[in-house]
Protein backbone atom coordinates (compact mmCIF):
# COMPACT_ATOMS: atom_id res chain seq x y z
CA UNK A 1 0.00 0.00 0.00
CA UNK A 2 2.54 2.22 0.97
CA UNK A 3 4.80 1.34 -2.20
CA UNK A 4 1.36 2.10 -4.46
CA UNK A 5 1.13 5.19 -2.04
CA UNK A 6 4.62 6.58 -3.22
CA UNK A 7 3.74 5.71 -7.14
CA UNK A 8 0.96 8.13 -6.79
CA UNK A 9 2.91 10.87 -5.30
CA UNK A 10 5.48 10.50 -8.11
CA UNK A 11 2.81 10.78 -10.34
CA UNK A 12 1.56 13.71 -9.86
CA UNK A 13 3.91 15.94 -9.16
CA UNK A 14 5.58 15.26 -12.27
CA UNK A 15 2.03 15.95 -13.80
CA UNK A 16 2.02 18.87 -12.22
CA UNK A 17 5.83 19.86 -13.13
CA UNK A 18 4.49 19.44 -16.84
CA UNK A 19 1.36 21.51 -16.84
CA UNK A 20 3.09 24.04 -14.14
CA UNK A 21 5.97 23.89 -17.54
CA UNK A 22 3.67 25.36 -19.75
CA UNK A 23 1.29 27.13 -17.62
CA UNK A 24 3.76 29.57 -16.28
CA UNK A 25 5.50 30.45 -19.87
CA UNK A 26 4.51 32.23 -22.36
CA UNK A 27 4.73 30.22 -25.43
CA UNK A 28 7.62 31.94 -26.32
CA UNK A 29 9.62 31.47 -23.35
CA UNK A 30 8.41 27.48 -22.99
CA UNK A 31 11.13 27.35 -26.38
CA UNK A 32 13.96 29.43 -24.48
CA UNK A 33 13.08 26.90 -21.46
CA UNK A 34 13.43 24.08 -23.25
CA UNK A 35 16.83 25.37 -24.83
CA UNK A 36 17.74 25.89 -21.60
CA UNK A 37 16.83 22.08 -20.16
CA UNK A 38 18.74 20.60 -23.70
CA UNK A 39 21.80 22.56 -22.99
CA UNK A 40 22.16 21.49 -19.03
CA UNK A 41 21.33 17.61 -20.43
CA UNK A 42 23.79 17.40 -23.36
CA UNK A 43 26.13 20.20 -22.82
CA UNK A 44 25.59 21.83 -25.94
CA UNK A 45 26.46 25.67 -25.59
CA UNK A 46 22.81 27.23 -24.67
CA UNK A 47 23.75 30.27 -27.08
CA UNK A 48 23.40 28.00 -30.13
CA UNK A 49 20.11 26.54 -28.64
CA UNK A 50 18.55 29.77 -28.32
CA UNK A 51 19.66 30.72 -31.83
CA UNK A 52 18.55 27.79 -33.57
CA UNK A 53 15.29 27.77 -32.12
CA UNK A 54 14.63 31.74 -32.67
CA UNK A 55 16.17 31.00 -36.57
CA UNK A 56 13.89 28.06 -37.10
CA UNK A 57 10.52 29.02 -35.49
CA UNK A 58 11.23 33.17 -34.84
CA UNK A 59 7.76 35.54 -34.91
CA UNK A 60 6.40 38.60 -33.13
CA UNK A 61 2.78 37.20 -32.15
CA UNK A 62 1.65 41.02 -32.44
CA UNK A 63 2.99 44.54 -33.14
CA UNK A 64 4.69 45.19 -29.81
CA UNK A 65 5.72 41.77 -28.61
CA UNK A 66 9.04 40.75 -28.61
CA UNK A 67 10.59 38.39 -31.50
CA UNK A 68 11.19 35.17 -30.42
CA UNK A 69 10.22 31.47 -30.93
CA UNK A 70 7.23 29.88 -31.08
CA UNK A 71 6.80 25.94 -30.03
CA UNK A 72 3.10 25.25 -31.90
CA UNK A 73 5.15 25.92 -35.28
CA UNK A 74 4.77 23.80 -38.32
CA UNK A 75 5.90 23.79 -41.62
CA UNK A 76 4.38 21.54 -44.13
CA UNK A 77 3.90 21.61 -48.09
CA UNK A 78 6.27 24.69 -48.62
CA UNK A 79 5.04 27.41 -46.22
CA UNK A 80 5.19 28.23 -42.42
CA UNK A 81 2.25 28.05 -39.79
CA UNK A 82 1.98 29.24 -36.26
CA UNK A 83 -0.80 28.12 -34.17
CA UNK A 84 -1.86 29.57 -30.75
CA UNK A 85 -1.41 26.24 -29.26
CA UNK A 86 -0.65 22.40 -29.06
CA UNK A 87 -4.10 21.78 -30.14
CA UNK A 88 -4.54 23.45 -33.10
CA UNK A 89 -1.41 22.49 -34.44
CA UNK A 90 -1.50 18.87 -33.66
CA UNK A 91 -5.36 19.22 -35.44
CA UNK A 92 -3.38 21.03 -38.53
CA UNK A 93 -0.56 18.16 -39.05
CA UNK A 94 -2.48 15.44 -38.26
CA UNK A 95 -4.94 16.65 -41.31
CA UNK A 96 -1.92 17.27 -43.57
CA UNK A 97 -0.63 13.72 -42.67
CA UNK A 98 -4.53 12.49 -43.62
CA UNK A 99 -3.69 14.30 -47.22
CA UNK A 100 -0.62 11.97 -47.38
CA UNK A 101 2.04 15.00 -46.46
CA UNK A 102 4.72 13.83 -44.45
CA UNK A 103 7.67 16.50 -45.06
CA UNK A 104 6.30 18.40 -42.18
CA UNK A 105 8.48 20.58 -39.87
CA UNK A 106 6.92 20.53 -36.18
CA UNK A 107 8.13 22.49 -32.80
CA UNK A 108 10.56 24.87 -31.20
CA UNK A 109 13.64 23.29 -33.30
CA UNK A 110 11.08 22.08 -36.30
CA UNK A 111 11.79 18.44 -36.45
CA UNK A 112 10.45 16.24 -39.83
CA UNK A 113 7.98 14.58 -39.33
CA UNK A 114 9.40 11.77 -42.34
CA UNK A 115 12.99 11.38 -40.36
CA UNK A 116 12.46 11.60 -37.37
CA UNK A 117 9.02 10.72 -35.77
CA UNK A 118 10.27 7.23 -34.53
CA UNK A 119 12.30 8.83 -32.34
CA UNK A 120 8.53 10.17 -30.21
CA UNK A 121 5.95 7.96 -28.70
CA UNK A 122 3.72 10.42 -30.54
CA UNK A 123 2.81 13.40 -32.18
CA UNK A 124 1.86 15.19 -29.11
CA UNK A 125 5.28 14.23 -27.46
CA UNK A 126 7.58 15.53 -30.76
CA UNK A 127 5.84 18.92 -30.05
CA UNK A 128 6.63 18.77 -25.97
CA UNK A 129 9.09 21.97 -26.26
CA UNK A 130 11.26 19.68 -24.01
CA UNK A 131 11.68 17.02 -26.02
CA UNK A 132 11.89 18.87 -28.84
CA UNK A 133 14.46 20.48 -28.14
CA UNK A 134 16.58 17.35 -25.93
CA UNK A 135 16.10 15.64 -29.47
CA UNK A 136 17.84 18.98 -31.28
CA UNK A 137 20.45 19.19 -29.17
CA UNK A 138 21.47 15.04 -29.25
CA UNK A 139 21.58 15.57 -32.72
CA UNK A 140 23.84 18.84 -32.74
CA UNK A 141 26.06 17.36 -29.78
CA UNK A 142 26.60 14.29 -32.60
CA UNK A 143 27.09 16.52 -34.98
CA UNK A 144 30.12 17.96 -32.70
CA UNK A 145 31.77 14.90 -32.40
CA UNK A 146 31.66 14.38 -35.84
CA UNK A 147 33.09 17.45 -36.82
CA UNK A 148 34.72 18.87 -34.14
CA UNK A 149 33.73 22.41 -34.62
CA UNK A 150 30.49 23.85 -33.15
CA UNK A 151 30.40 26.37 -36.35
CA UNK A 152 30.15 23.04 -38.25
CA UNK A 153 27.78 21.22 -36.19
CA UNK A 154 25.14 23.79 -36.15
CA UNK A 155 25.98 24.61 -40.65
CA UNK A 156 25.79 20.56 -40.67
CA UNK A 157 22.10 21.03 -38.28
CA UNK A 158 20.79 22.44 -41.39
CA UNK A 159 22.72 21.39 -44.74
CA UNK A 160 25.55 19.80 -45.72
CA UNK A 161 25.79 21.59 -48.79
CA UNK A 162 28.24 24.16 -47.45
CA UNK A 163 26.89 27.34 -48.77
CA UNK A 164 23.96 26.66 -47.36
CA UNK A 165 25.41 25.51 -44.18
CA UNK A 166 27.65 28.81 -44.06
CA UNK A 167 24.36 31.02 -45.02
CA UNK A 168 22.44 29.32 -41.84
CA UNK A 169 25.36 30.33 -39.48
CA UNK A 170 25.28 33.60 -40.56
CA UNK A 171 21.96 33.61 -39.98
CA UNK A 172 22.34 32.29 -36.74
CA UNK A 173 25.09 35.14 -35.77
CA UNK A 174 22.67 37.77 -36.96
CA UNK A 175 19.64 36.68 -34.93
CA UNK A 176 21.95 36.11 -32.01
CA UNK A 177 23.68 39.59 -31.82
CA UNK A 178 19.85 41.31 -32.62
CA UNK A 179 18.02 39.34 -29.82
CA UNK A 180 20.04 38.04 -28.03
CA UNK A 181 23.54 38.69 -27.34
CA UNK A 182 22.40 42.33 -25.54
CA UNK A 183 20.54 40.18 -23.11
CA UNK A 184 22.07 39.51 -19.28
CA UNK A 185 24.41 36.15 -19.68
CA UNK A 186 22.72 33.34 -18.39
CA UNK A 187 25.58 30.31 -16.53
CA UNK A 188 26.81 27.70 -19.23
CA UNK A 189 26.12 24.26 -18.50
CA UNK A 190 28.31 21.63 -17.06
CA UNK A 191 29.75 19.10 -19.48
CA UNK A 192 27.38 16.21 -19.37
CA UNK A 193 27.88 12.46 -18.70
CA UNK A 194 28.72 10.03 -21.59
CA UNK A 195 25.46 9.53 -22.89
CA UNK A 196 24.36 7.14 -26.19
CA UNK A 197 22.97 9.78 -28.46
CA UNK A 198 20.24 8.85 -30.89
CA UNK A 199 20.47 7.56 -34.51
CA UNK A 200 19.40 11.08 -36.44
CA UNK A 201 19.23 12.26 -40.05
CA UNK A 202 20.95 14.97 -41.72
CA UNK A 203 17.64 16.65 -42.70
CA UNK A 204 16.27 18.87 -39.98
CA UNK A 205 15.30 22.32 -40.01
CA UNK A 206 13.54 24.94 -42.38
CA UNK A 207 14.87 25.02 -46.05
CA UNK A 208 14.28 28.47 -46.46
CA UNK A 209 15.25 31.05 -44.38
CA UNK A 210 12.23 33.38 -42.58
CA UNK A 211 14.16 36.39 -42.31
CA UNK A 212 16.64 38.79 -43.95
CA UNK A 213 20.09 36.95 -44.12
CA UNK A 214 23.12 38.65 -43.06
CA UNK A 215 26.26 37.67 -44.21
CA UNK A 216 29.36 38.17 -41.67
CA UNK A 217 33.18 38.22 -42.37
CA UNK A 218 34.82 35.11 -40.26
CA UNK A 219 37.04 38.24 -38.86
CA UNK A 220 33.76 40.36 -37.27
CA UNK A 221 33.69 38.68 -33.85
CA UNK A 222 32.89 35.83 -31.35
CA UNK A 223 31.09 33.19 -33.09
CA UNK A 224 27.81 32.39 -31.77
CA UNK A 225 27.41 34.04 -28.31
CA UNK A 226 31.59 33.71 -28.34
CA UNK A 227 32.06 30.22 -29.43
CA UNK A 228 35.01 29.74 -31.93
Amino acid sequence: MLTCLRFRIVLMVAVFSQVWFAASASPSQQCDQAARYAAAETGVPLSILRALTLAETGRKPSANAPFGPWPWSVHAGGQGYWFDDAETALRFINTKRAEGLTNIDVGCFQLNLHWHAKGFSDLAAMMSPKENALYAAQFVHALYEETGDWRRAVGHYHSRTQSKAETYVARLETLYNRYIGTQPAAPQPSPPEQRPTPQVSERYGLVSARAPLVQFSRKSGPIIGGLK
